[in-house]
C-alpha cells in the first residue's frame, strides 16, 4: 500500500487524537462544573465527552480491522450516533433555556431528536461491512447518510433561528446594555457553534450525494476522514461552552448603572443561562416577556 493511499487513515488518526485530547479536558471541566451546579448542561457535556473519548479508538479499530468486520463497524456506529445525538440534545436544550422554555421550542426539539434517532436506527440496519480476503469492505447506505446529514442541518438552523427570535422577543430596546450584551453573546455562541457544525454536515451531505460511499480494503478515500472530522469539530464545538461561560461571567461582573428593576431582570436572566451559578440555579424564574 503506498503512502498516498494511507494518507486518509493517517489524517483520520490525527484528527481523532486531537478530539480525544479535547474531550479529556472537557470531561474534567464538565465533572467539576456538575459538582458545583448539579444542572443538566454539564451533565449532558459529561455524556458527550465520554462518548467522544470512545469515538476515536473505536473508529480506528473499525477501519483497521481485518476480521469481525460487521461487529466492529456496528459497535463504532452505535457510539458515533450516540455522540452525535448527545450533541444535538445539548444544542436543543440550550436553545430551549434561552427561549425561556417555550412549549413550541420544546415540541420542535423533540421532533428533531426523534428524526435523528430514526435515521440512526436505519443506518445501523442498512449500512454493512463485509469481510474479504484483503480486509473489511465497508458499504455506507446513501439514503441513511443523507437523512442523518439533513437532520443535523435542521437542528443547526432551528437552534440559530430560535435563539435570534428569542433575543428580539425577550429584550426590550430600552433594556440595560448589560442584558443586551448577554443576549448578543448567546447569539454569537449559538451562531458560531452551529455554523461550524453545519459546515461539516453540509460537506458530508454533498459528498454523500455525489460520491462512492464504500471503503475498499487497501484503497482508503476521503470517506475515511469524514467521521474523524465530525468527531473533532463536534468535540471542539461542545467544549467551547466553557469559553462562553467566562465571557458571560465577565459581562455580569462589569459595573453598570442600573435601576432596581433592571438589576432584578438581569439577575433572573443570569439564573436561566449561567450553568455555573449553582447558588441561584436551583430556582426556575421566567424572564419577563417583552411588552408590545
Amino acid at each position: 500500500m503506498s503512502m498516498s493511499l494511507e494518507a486518509p487513515i493517517v489524517t483520520a488518526i490525527f484528527l481523532c487524537a486531537m478530539a480525544f485530547e479535547n474531550a479529556s479536558k472537557g470531561l474534567i471541566l464538565s465533572i467539576q462544573k456538575f459538582g458545583q451546579s448539579k444542572t443538566p448542561v454539564p451533565a449532558i457535556m459529561i455524556v458527550a465527552n465520554i462518548l467522544s473519548l470512545a469515538f476515536g479508538p473505536m473508529y480506528i479499530w473499525s477501519i483497521l480491522a481485518k476480521t469481525d468486520c460487521q461487529d466492529s463497524s456496528l459497535a463504532f456506529k452505535v457510539v458515533m450516533h450516540l455522540f452525535f445525538t448527545s450533541f444535538s440534545f445539548f444544542l436543543l436544550y440550550k436553545t430551549w433555556i434561552v427561549s425561556q422554555k417555550r412549549t413550541l421550542v420544546a415540541v420542535g426539539a423533540v421532533i428533531l431528536i426523534l428524526n435523528r434517532a430514526a435515521w440512526t436506527v436505519l443506518d445501523w440496519m442498512w449500512s454493512k461491512s463485509e469481510e474479504t480476503k484483503f480486509g473489511c469492505h465497508y458499504i455506507q447506505d446513501k439514503t441513511a447518510i443523507v437523512g442523518i446529514s439533513t437532520g443535523g442541518i435542521a437542528v443547526d438552523i432551528f437552534c440559530t433561528g430560535a435563539t435570534i427570535i428569542s433575543a428580539f422577543r425577550d429584550v426590550d430596546d430600552d433594556a440595560s446594555s448589560k442584558m443586551q450584551r448577554i443576549y448578543r453573546v448567546l447569539i454569537a455562541d449559538n451562531v458560531l457553534r452551529t455554523l461550524s457544525v453545519m459546515a461539516v454536515n453540509a460537506f458530508t451531505l454533498n459528498y454523500a450525494m455525489y460520491s462512492n460511499l464504500s471503503i475498499v480494503p487497501g484503497s482508503p478515500t476521503i470517506m475515511v476522514v469524514i467521521p474523524a472530522i465530525s468527531n473533532f469539530v463536534y468535540t471542539q464545538a461542545i467544549n467551547i461552552e466553557f469559553f462562553w461561560i467566562n465571557v458571560r461571567n465577565d459581562i455580569l461582573k462589569t459595573p453598570e448603572h442600573e435601576n432596581e428593576y433592571e438589576r432584578e431582570n438581569i439577575r433572573m436572566t443570569s439564573v436561566q443561562i449561567r450553568y455555573d451559578d449553582h447558588d441561584n440555579e436551583k430556582r426556575s424564574p421566567v424572564f419577563p416577556p417583552r411588552n408590545h
